[in-house]
């Protein structure tokens, strides 16, 4: 079942970027991954944001070591809208998406906006700024371009929960990206394009500077708490898109539309480059990746077609870990090159067939060879929509999906730590390959997803005016890996598992337009996601998925006058209570957090070409108040700051402007 949110659904809340812009969606669930670095992650279906397949107008993108920081990098002024779909998605854009598919449309070359601006500003006075403007390049429009710009700065420190540390790091972020779009009379398009990312972030204490990094390895030395962070990312991305259409077409005189059988080919290129510390853990990795996908789509009639094609995923990474502590009055640590190319090539096929306004059917498979584990992965996937009745909808989907793990990125905070690394049991066994090592254990993760969607419309004030709609997905874990910080006290241990572990989700959903321009919707999640854990004793235990959240309610309303020269937003959530893993390494130490509420609002007036708005986020000043344990000893064991559950910042109000010039 697909959750499409449009651009005035972006427009509800500040939606400063990607990550922002599902606060008014129990499907997405949006946090931090620690208290330090101020990377957002998502989570769906009660798992983390990494199983989620996030694309760019049907281009996979945010993989590899940009993942924690992809969210931030998309600003959602630049977006049109956003379709996320639950389950597992389509073979054709690859076998990663598990728990679903999160797919971007963004501002197109062809808009008629000349020009658009949105400004904004906050209470603790951080600015923001993006453009785009889309442009015809030649007198009869077939070539066309568009600029988008995003610059921000977050200069400010701030401590309100009193630990001595910034509730989040200071930043300043530049995203510009240039797409272009040619389309000919004989309906060949091609698409090109590029987005050049750079980002700088300093956590920590209150007042430190990066130049005070030699000063903060000898105030560990010492037995002083002088702590900071800093991550530097630079990021390019550069594409082409070419479909040309074939053959004759296919005319349904029902639709009065036709189809025309087409080919397609896309090209990307994707390169990255993080340089970090995290106290006396660093990380530097590089990456760069080239996706190649060739498809061919055949329609046999309007409503029977098939989709066939290769791809390939080429990956270099170089990556080095350095896991320093104080011991003995000395820094002893371990320096970990994960230095390693990961290669794939795939065939894929998907078939679909509809009956009109009654059935489809869309069966797909693929077969996968990756070089780097040496080894064939078949995905079949399938998707099912029945309309019972004219007003009753029954959706389903079931398939397997895998996904390589990035080690260190997909677990980014365990750096905000003092633990000591184990990978697999290996850490201080002496000197080993760890390229065989990072090959053997990580092996490719596998999980089974079913579920589904029925979804009636009916009428309470006029027909039609409401629709319930209720979920169930179930995804089964066949192999994982783990970042364990219950093993011990002093280690996080991150291990493969083929053990029992799995998430189940139930969702209704209530959308009622009782009059004209006023909108009310409400949604209910509940989530049990158990997994398996190693114990140093040599059994496992079976416990609740760490920092999942059991249930989510919602509910938004949202009015607005004629002509939308007034609209008024306002949100309320119920988070429900997550379990906190233990940090003595004993389960019987474990809690839970409180549940707690949420409150959103905002107001915005168009005024000819503008759209002024203000709004309030976390209205009732809700924070958590130990998101960083033993912050006053951050070089022990006991420091860390990845256990986040709920929000960092308390209540921020916020202004802005919107202009667009036609």
């Amino acid at each position: 079942k697909g959750e499409p949110i449009s651009f005035a659904g972006l427009c509800k809340m500040a939606c400063c970027n990607l990550a922002e812009s599902f606060e008014n969606s129990a499907s997405v669930t949006v946090g931090y991954s620690d208290a330090i670095s101020g990377a957002r992650q998502i989570k769906m279906l009660g798992l983390a944001g990494t199983y989620t397949q996030i694309l760019d107008e049907n281009r996979p993108i945010m993989r590899g070591l940009s993942a924690p920081y992809g969210l931030s990098y998309t600003p959602g002024m630049w977006l049109n809208s956003i379709q996320v779909s639950k389950g597992v998605a389509s073979v054709t854009a690859g076998h990663e998406a598990i728990t679903g598919q999160i797919n971007l449309e963004h501002r197109k070359p062809t808009d008629d906006e000349r020009l658009f601006v949105n400004l904004y500003f906050d209470d603790e006075l951080k600015p923001e700024l993006n453009l785009s403007t889309a442009l015809p390049v030649t007198r009869d429009k077939k070539l066309t371009t568009i600029v988008l710009a995003h610059g921000s700065m977050d200069t400010k420190s701030y401590d309100h929960n009193h630990d001595g540390f910034r509730d989040l790091p200071e930043a300043r972020a530049m995203h510009v990206a240039n797409r272009w779009l040619y389309a000919a009379d004989n309906g060949l398009q091609l698409r090109w394009g590029f987005k050049v990312t750079a980002e700088n972030r300093l956590g920590g204490r209150m007042g430190y500077e990066n130049s005070m990094r030699d000063q903060m390895r000898q105030s560990a030395l010492d037995g002083g708490s002088l702590y900071g962070s800093q991550i530097r990312n630079r990021g390019f991305n550069g594409y082409i898109k070419l479909g040309m259409p074939v053959g004759a077409s296919v005319y349904d005189k029902d639709e009065q539309d036709e189809m025309r059988s087409n080919i397609a080919f896309v090209a990307d290129f994707d390169h990255f480059n993080e340089s970090s510390y995290f106290g006396l853990n660093d990380y530097t990795g590089n990456e760069n990746s080239v996706s190649l996908n060739a498809m061919y789509s055949h329609y046999f009639t309007y409503r029977s077609s098939l989709i066939m094609g290769v791809s390939a995923h080429l990956q270099s990474f170089n990556e080095r870990l350095v896991n320093d502590f104080v011991d003995n009055g000395r820094i002893e640590g371990r320096s970990y090159d994960m230095d390693h190319s990961e290669n794939e090539a795939g065939l894929y096929a998907e078939y679909t067939y509809s009956i009109r306004d009654k059935f489809s059917l869309v069966a797909g498979a693929r077969g996968d060879y990756n070089s780097f584990y040496d080894k064939y992965y078949f995905t079949p996937r399938g998707h099912i929509k029945w309309n019972i009745t004219r007003l009753l909808t029954l959706r389903a989907s079931a398939g397997l999906g895998y996904r390589s793990t990035n080690l260190v990125t997909d677990n980014i905070g365990v750096l905000a730590t003092g633990r000591r690394f184990a990978f697999d049991g290996y850490a201080w066994n002496g000197d080993y390959d760890f390229h065989t090592l990072y090959r053997d254990f990580n092996r490719m993760e596998k999980a089974l997803t079913v579920g589904g969607s029925l979804t009636q419309t009916f009428g309470l004030v006029s027909p039609g005016d409401a629709t319930l709609s209720f979920d169930y997905f179930r995804t089964q874990f066949y192999n994982s890996v783990i970042a364990d910080q219950e093993y011990s006290a002093d280690q996080i241990v991150l291990y493969n598992s083929d053990k029992r572990s799995y998430t189940d989700t139930y969702q209704i959903d209530f959308s009622w337009t009782p009059v004209e321009r006023l909108d009310i919707f409400a949604t209910f999640r509940y989530t049990d996601s158990e997994m398996t854990i190693d114990r140093p004793d040599g059994k496992t235990a079976r416990v609740e998925r760490p920092l999942v959240s059991q249930y989510k309610t919602l509910l938004n309303i949202q009015y607005a006058t004629k002509f939308r020269r007034w609209v008024f937003d306002a949100t309320a959530q119920l988070n429900g209570p997550a379990r906190i893993p233990t940090q003595t390494g004993d389960l019987a130490d474990d809690k839970y957090s409180p549940r707690y509420p949420m409150f959103f609002a905002q107001i915005s007036r168009k005024v000819g070409k503008f759209d002024i708005y203000a709004g309030c986020e976390n209205i009732a000043d809700y924070r958590q108040h130990d998101p960083i344990l033993n912050a006053d000893n951050p070089y022990s064991t006991g420091f860390n700051s990845m256990n986040v559950w709920g929000p960092l910042m308390g209540r921020k109000f916020y202004i802005g402007l919107r202009f667009n010039l036609y």
